[in-house]
């Protein structure tokens, strides 16, 4: 996952080359770039274009899968490591080199590339390795210097985002600029979270952070969202569902 960044999270290209700068210094992901990389589409050419959402169950990605007969899949790519721009024969040449990795470990692989939704930054060319594990696609990631990957792990076909380094935590710039832009109910709220949940929750939709932050208006029976702020899968089902997954694995509480 290289540098593009949607254009509806409003940033200028000062503010991108500041996230990215802020990035490299401190070995640690922005939670703004981890929020792009949720908005991000990412498409795999295959007979038809499947375009795949982070959290986002996909009923043609699953049928995929079971073409190929295998459960898990990585959509990774070489290019702009670390969010750093290189030149069109440098990405490619990485490309090649990761094109010719994943076929050394015996996955079949379809093309498709990563971008925006507003189709305003260039696109990142991308493989979808079918089959592969994820301590391989880990490999791959850090071998090319790449911040993360799209995990697809299982026949649910259920994408989510793995990232190769720690989310960073808001500056008390980023923090009150954030405070700004939400309601009195929810920025009281926030102030009682520790700095890591801020930062998850800065990483996500204004929609989700407003869903986290009020759990006792969740609707029970909307199968929204799939994923914790943090991304990790809570499972494909209603609301209830997940609480009762939460609870019998023990976890009394997601964010408060």
């Amino acid at each position: 996952m290289g540098g593009f960044i949607p254009t509806c999270y409003a940033l200028t290209f000062v503010e991108i080359a500041k996230l990215e700068v802020y990035m490299m210094s401190n070995k640690t992901i922005h939670p703004g770039l981890i929020r792009a990389y949720r908005e991000a589409k990412y498409v795999v050419e295959y007979l038809e274009p499947i375009v795949l959402g982070i959290g986002q169950a996909n009923q043609k990605l699953k049928e995929l899968l079971e073409v190929f007969e295998v459960t898990t899949a990585a959509f990774i790519t070489a290019f702009n490591p670390y969010s750093e721009v290189l030149s069109d024969t440098e990405n490619e040449q990485a490309q090649n080199q990761l094109v010719s990795d994943i076929e050394r470990l015996g996955c079949e692989l379809v093309y498709g590339y990563g971008q925006d939704v507003a189709e305003q930054w260039p696109r990142e060319q991308s493989l979808l390795a079918l089959g592969i594990a994820e301590s391989q696609a880990e490999t791959l990631a850090d071998k090319y210097g790449q911040n993360g990957f799209v995990w697809i792990g299982s026949l649910d076909a259920f994408p989510v985002l793995r990232l190769r380094h720690s989310i960073g935590l808001p500056t008390s710039g980023d923090f009150a600029l954030w405070l700004n832009g939400l309601t009195k109910e929810l920025a009281v709220k926030v102030k009682d979270l520790s700095s890591l949940e801020q930062a998850w929750l800065m990483s996500v939709s204004k929609e989700e952070q407003a869903h986290w932050l009020n759990p006792k208006s969740w609707d029970l029976n909307k199968p929204w969202p799939l994923a914790k702020p943090d991304g990790s899968a809570m499972g494909i089902g209603t609301e209830l569902d997940r609480v009762f997954k939460l609870i019998a694995a023990g976890q009394s509480q997601i964010i408060r």
